[in-house]
């Protein structure tokens, strides 16, 4: 019986030194070993980088398109009315500027004398609008359009949501 207990307490002993003994080689190669054969040689392209002219995808507007700022239907609209007041085609109507902006308060930039107008940020849209020498200031919320004589300045570096 003591025999029995021996060898039970010598086979943990046996497995502990069995796991830290370093590995047999038995021939599997060494993926990570360094290679003596020698690398391909680096491929360089002769392509270059196409130019704006060959990929008109790669030119960048200055500006963005006026129908990305304001909706075309009131850009054609303020158009058409000023092309009425003057009596002109509406070709001859240039459009200089249509952008989203924020008005001081309700008037949308266009206060009338003896109104009172909500003191809030108002959205909305300037279109500048230029026919023969002269510049025409038209004002706008998401469905009106109207011409401002005296206008007044939008609220700088306010983005406005419209």
């Amino acid at each position: 019986m003591k025999g029995a207990v021996r060898i039970v307490q010598v086979i943990p002993i046996l497995v502990i030194m069995t796991g830290c003994t370093p590995a047999i080689d038995v021939g599997v190669p060494d993926y990570a070993a360094p290679s003596t054969s020698t690398p391909p040689p680096p491929v360089f392209s002769t392509r270059q980088t196409p130019t704006a002219s060959e990929d008109p995808a790669l030119i960048t507007p200055t500006l963005p398109p006026p129908a990305d700022l304001v909706p075309s239907s009131l850009i054609d609209e303020a158009k058409t009315d000023l092309a009425q007041r003057l009596s002109l085609a509406v070709d001859q109507i240039i459009l200089l500027e249509a952008s989203a902006v924020t008005w001081p308060d309700s008037s949308l930039g266009c206060p009338e004398e003896g109104m009172a107008y909500a003191q809030v940020l108002t959205p909305g849209y300037l279109i500048r609008l230029e026919a023969g020498a002269h510049q025409y200031e038209y004002h706008a919320s998401r469905g009106t359009v109207f011409y401002c004589q005296n206008p007044s300045a939008p609220v700088p570096g306010v983005s406005p949501d419209v």
